[in-house]
């Protein structure tokens, strides 16, 4: 579990966590990611005044269908991440400052929705098989890829033979 025992913290300087959250942890619900394993999380947490310094790398693999021909893809996402809980400072102006509010009574930090952010921003929106994916045809659905379309040339709209003779002019 991503916890950091802020007694602990404020005893030693310094704490660590090297976990594996695993694709069906309640952390990635409602996140859409098709992980295809466990999300290393390698943390150091360290007191800096009354706040708290997190930094670290996630690493994990994430599945995608190709923009393009729609093909299982896998992307690897190998991201440093460094947030910082403050103490004193409420939800809304924790998000103004870009940081997170430290629990005031609390004896635990759970840094578990900042990872979950972080991760879920290092991850493209939209993934290509290759650069050169030729996609599918948007009449008969072939993978142009590995076929070739038997479907004839495109017929043409006469709505826009004005402006076809316009462009040739």
């Amino acid at each position: 579990m991503l916890t950091v025992d802020l007694a602990r913290l404020e005893r030693y300087g310094r704490l660590e966590i090297d976990e594996a959250v695993p694709p069906d942890d309640p952390l990635w619900e409602g996140s859409e990611l098709r992980l295809t394993g466990p999300v290393a999380v390698r943390l150091e947490a360290r007191k800096v005044g009354t706040d708290v310094l997190v930094r670290g790398r996630l690493a994990g693999e994430v599945e995608f269908e190709c923009r393009r021909c729609l093909t299982r893809v896998h992307y690897a996402v190998d991201e440093p991440v460094s947030f910082l809980y403050r103490s004193g400072v409420d939800a809304a102006e924790a998000e103004r400052e870009e940081v997170y509010p430290l629990p005031e009574r609390g004896r635990e930090l759970d840094p578990g929705q900042a990872v979950r952010e972080h991760f879920m921003l290092a991850v493209p929106e939209y993934v290509v098989c290759r650069e050169a994916c030729r996609g599918l045809c948007p009449r008969c659905g072939a993978n142009l890829n590995v076929e070739s379309c038997t479907c004839g040339p495109a017929e043409t709209d006469e709505r826009w033979a004005p402006l076809r003779g316009l462009k040739l002019d």
